[in-house]
């Protein structure tokens, strides 16, 4: 996303400081660098999220959209400074800041937060399926399955590559998983671009619900909005809360919004897909050695230290699937 810089960091986040300051007319005077491309920009009295975008137009559909969500009552969101901030043919937003209640404590890990993720994305669904006509020509549709076909064809490459690796075995056991989902989820292709379309979060990861400094839940990140119907943010999350809940299909169908889905045959095949995986494994092999050696102990936590869980529910899906 940022190009390469032309100054020390230090150095680039005084300029920049510098540049916001003057550009939004608010008292600045502390930058600190969060990750690659966000900075946390602070004044005696508030403090902003500074966040990079790769376009123009990329800011001004969030923009937008932002705003429209806020214009019609759901406030459990973040403004945008409405005026894209261009340095050095950079592009920059200004975002608000929500301080949450406690650093870091939103996960999935506790029921009240499932409950309330769940029903905050379902408010969300309902707002953004109003505002499919007014986006169906800057937002992109999202197409399920051609990412999943995709992703299972990268991975397979992938293992031709790290034929030593001493997880290979476990490796192969999720692509031949993959492979039986893909193949039922082709028979079943209309589920995944079915009417009533609204527009999906697209990353329902747990660092992109913030509990508040006032307790409420507040969603954020629209970077991968996409125009589908709802149930693609349900599969991700329910991919995301599995592992908390043991892998526990009677756990996760215990909640109203997945019970609806309980005995649903391609939203069942989906679930054996290992989409994280697949995920978390691209990712690492593109990494350097060095981040490798960095990242290894969490690739083999998540892929060894469930596993037999993970392939319990795996077969217990299955034999779901062959009642229906």
């Amino acid at each position: 996303m940022n190009k390469p810089f032309l100054y020390g960091r230090d150095g680039w986040n005084r300029r920049l400081l510098s540049f916001v300051k003057e550009q939004s007319g608010l008292p600045f005077h502390h930058i600190q660098r969060l990750k690659q491309g966000v900075w946390l920009l602070s004044t005696k009295k508030q403090q902003w999220i500074l966040k990079e975008f790769f376009t123009v137009a990329k800011f001004n559909v969030q923009a937008l959209f932002t705003k429209e969500l806020r214009a019609r009552g759901f406030m459990q969101t973040y403004k945008i400074y409405p005026k894209a901030l261009i340095l050095d043919n950079r592009v920059f937003a200004l975002i608000q800041y929500i301080e949450p209640n406690s650093p870091g404590t939103f996960q999935y890990n506790q029921n009240e937060n499932v409950v309330d993720a769940i029903k905050l994305l379902v408010d969300f669904h309902q707002l953004t399926a109003e505002l499919v006509p007014t986006f169906q020509n800057k937002i992109s549709r999202f197409y399920q399955l051609n990412k999943w076909e995709k992703r299972l064809g990268h991975f397979e490459q992938s293992l031709k590559l790290h034929t030593i690796n001493p997880i290979v075995s476990h490796l192969k056991n999720f692509s031949s998983y993959g492979n039986w989902a893909m193949k039922k989820m082709k028979k079943e292709t209309n589920f995944f671009t079915l009417e009533p379309l609204c527009i999906i979060h697209g990353d329902v990861a747990s660092h992109n619900f913030i509990r508040g400094i006032d307790k409420k839940l507040y969603l954020i990140d629209f970077d991968l909005i996409g125009i589908a119907p709802a149930h693609i943010d349900y599969l991700q999350m329910a991919n995301r809360i599995l592992p908390f809940l043991n892998w526990s299909d009677r756990k996760l169908f215990s909640y109203s919004t997945f019970k609806y889905f309980e005995n649903s045959y391609p939203f069942l095949t989906a679930l054996a897909y290992p989409a994280d995986i697949f995920r978390e494994w691209l990712h690492f092999v593109k990494e350097n050695p060095r981040e490798q050696k960095r990242k290894w102990p969490m690739i083999e936590r998540m892929i060894l230290n469930q596993y037999k869980q993970r392939i319990s529910f795996y077969e217990r899906i299955r034999e779901r699937i062959e009642a229906l």
